[in-house]
């Protein structure tokens, strides 16, 4: 009996921990290759911004009238969506 309990302890592990982190990481990096110009977002530190522009692992935020910042895409968190528009 005991020596299955390490076993079945690195299961557990595994679907507890690993498993749902690494569904997450999948699921950012798609997001990250999804991203257009145009796409309203919010980064890590929390800036919201609409990205104007894509150069390779860089993107421009544009976050107020004549404002501009860049970032990596790595760096962005999330897309926002407003309104009636349907939650992914």
């Amino acid at each position: 009996m005991q020596y299955l309990f390490f076993p079945i302890l690195i299961l557990v592990m595994y679907f507890m921990l690993m498993r749902p982190q690494q569904k997450r990481m999948k699921e950012q990096r798609a997001m990250l290759a999804a991203i257009d110009v145009g796409d309203d977002v919010v980064t890590d530190g929390g800036i919201y911004g609409t990205i104007s522009e894509l150069d390779g692992d860089t993107a421009f935020l544009l976050v107020a009238d004549g404002v501009e910042i860049k970032v990596t895409k790595a760096s962005i968190a999330n897309l926002v969506v407003y309104g009636d528009e349907p939650d992914e």
